[in-house]
């Protein structure tokens, strides 16, 4: 049976999406309440049985047109999940269709989700790694980015951000600061990053242009000793241009014909 989640089903979800993620409960909890909203998940069961499988079909916008970003699939142990995601994705697509929808999202983890993806519509819509250059003089604030005024700043530089409410934000940001995420911003962009031994692991960067990168790369470096920087870029930005390499990072499937989809871009929902 399908159902959508109710109230009552938050501490088996939760257990759901510890088992899945190792979040904590408090972290799980918070995902499932103001991330996907407990009104957006689908649940698969058993009559009398705990949820044996669930899976977030969150609203989401790119520009005028309205989205679903499905996520957060979660299954008990011996739930065949990967037997039982088409057949659900292929019910959700048609019915989020008929409601006005435009597209869906979604980041496959393994190759073989992908394929079965592909089966369903989904098409795959740039990593850079680089040495830091020190510079002593390079400033940059850190940290110092409320939530709205870094959502302002992604779709002012990334207009094509796929967008999710602000509190649903809060709630990301909030539990990426508890995982060890830094903000690194001054007037001419920003970068959001993990400091991995002696790399950082930029999940964002946004700049005027090369020379501002650099500027917040080198700041970040006098902060953290880290000498090497790995970048994701989307597909339109043109920061290091050619010192990257093509990757696949998630996939579409448009619901009622083709849009251009150059300016798409959904890293933070990673």
């Amino acid at each position: 049976m399908l159902r959508i989640a109710a109230a009552e089903d938050l501490t088996a979800l939760t257990r759901l999406r510890r088992a899945a993620t190792g979040d904590s409960a408090e972290d799980a909890a918070g995902w499932l309440q103001r991330v996907a909203g407990l009104e957006n998940i689908l649940l698969l069961e058993k009559p009398g049985a705990p949820p044996a499988l669930m899976l977030a079909a969150v609203p989401v916008h790119y520009a005028h047109r309205k989205g679903i970003w499905f996520t957060g699939l979660a299954a008990d142990k011996g739930v065949p999940a990967d037997k039982l995601l088409p057949k659900l994705l292929e019910g959700a697509l048609r019915a989020f269709a008929e409601n006005g929808c435009d597209f869906a999202v979604m980041t496959p983890d393994t190759a073989a989700d992908a394929s079965h993806l592909a089966d369903l519509g989904f098409k795959n819509l740039l990593p850079v790694s680089k040495p830091i250059r020190r510079n002593l003089l390079a400033q940059a604030q850190f940290d110092s980015l409320t939530v709205r005024h870094l959502m302002e700043r992604r779709l002012r530089c990334q207009p094509g951000c796929i967008t999710l409410p602000e509190t649903a934000m809060n709630e990301i940001m909030t539990q990426l600061y508890r995982r060890g995420l830094t903000v690194v911003s001054d007037r001419r962009g920003y970068g959001l990053y993990y400091t991995k031994g002696d790399t950082l692991q930029f999940i964002e960067l946004q700049a005027d242009n090369d020379h501002c990168a650099d500027q917040l790369l080198q700041a970040a470096r006098e902060k953290t000793g880290a000498e090497n920087a790995r970048v994701l870029l989307a597909e339109n930005q043109t920061l290091y241009l050619g010192a990257g390499r093509r990757c696949g990072y998630g996939m579409i499937a448009f619901l009622h014909g083709e849009f251009p989809v150059t300016d798409v871009y959904f890293r933070m929902l990673l």
